[in-house]
């Protein structure tokens, strides 16, 4: 567990993608969360659909250093993933990576 003084990276994305891919879309992100959590370095990895907007998702993805996000983004699942979600009309995405502090578990 981190405490609040270590540094980690962040990810927090927005995924806008028509509404008639939107269920595709939920799968897959559904999908990658037990294939990231237990990756060495995550702390932890939220896939989120919006409740006011059905095909608007957020991801949120904590990383305890860049060595660990660039494994996590070089690994075959990642690329899977990430070949299927672009079978999709993704219609926007925004993502910031973030050098954060503060609790990233439960104690």
């Amino acid at each position: 567990m981190n405490s609040s003084a270590d540094t980690y990276l962040s990810i927090v994305g927005t995924y806008r993608v028509d509404t008639a891919d939107a269920a595709a879309f939920a799968s897959i992100a559904a999908d990658s969360v037990p294939a990231t959590v237990n990756k060495p370095g995550c702390l932890y990895y939220i896939a989120s659909r919006d409740v006011n907007e059905p095909g608007v998702f957020h991801l949120a993805e904590g990383w305890a250093d860049k060595a660990a996000l660039d494994a996590h983004t070089s690994s075959p699942d990642f690329h899977a993933m990430l070949e299927k979600a672009m079978k999709l009309r993704i219609l926007s995405r925004e993502i910031y990576i973030s050098h954060s502090q503060g609790r990233t578990l439960a104690p």
